[in-house]
């Protein structure tokens, strides 16, 4: 398994704030994998909502791009 400062690392530049990544760890520090692995999907989730967000917004402005073109 990867040393601790390559784990934190490993979860910020995952997007975890540095308290999520710290709690993380105290779970892998205290052998609760269970909890790590749960905080590690629920950052996941969020993480997924956003990319989705993001999408969404994407296809908002190339449909706006599409209608402005179509009206040329």
């Amino acid at each position: 398994m990867q040393g601790e400062n390559e784990i934190r690392e490993n979860l910020l530049d995952a997007g975890c704030s540095g308290s999520e990544a710290e709690t993380i760890l105290g779970c892998l520090r205290s052998g609760d994998r269970k909890g790590a692995e749960k905080l590690i999907d629920a950052s996941r989730k969020k993480q997924l909502a956003r990319l989705h967000e993001s999408q969404q917004c994407i296809d908002r402005l190339d449909y706006l791009r599409w209608q402005m073109r179509k009206g040329e």
